[in-house]
């Protein structure tokens, strides 16, 4: 995926809101996937994000925390490039 610097384009905004929305709901689904997996002894278990649908088993954990921790570096940059969230604090002098 291509991302650039500033959004100023409305539509190119909403497409990347809509995108971190989309990985938002994949990250849940994920989420839910890994520790039916793992806590609940599930042989397996159905992804549905709503576009797709996936079955899983307990061999693909791997692929699936590897899948999660992408999608996690994937959120924190759409954050950070459409501005929701900045490290970057300004500190103004009172004098």
């Amino acid at each position: 995926m291509v991302i650039v610097d500033n959004y100023t384009d409305e539509d190119s905004a909403q497409f990347w809101q809509d995108e971190l929305k989309n990985c938002k709901i994949l990250l849940e689904e994920l989420d839910k996937a890994i520790y039916a997996l793992i806590k609940t002894g599930v042989v397996s278990y159905t992804i549905d994000t709503g576009q797709d649908r996936q079955t899983v088993t307990r061999a693909d954990i791997t692929n699936l925390q590897n899948r999660r921790t992408a999608l996690l570096i994937e959120i924190s940059t759409l954050e950070n490039r459409l501005g929701l969230h900045s490290s970057v604090k300004q500190i103004v002098p009172l004098f």
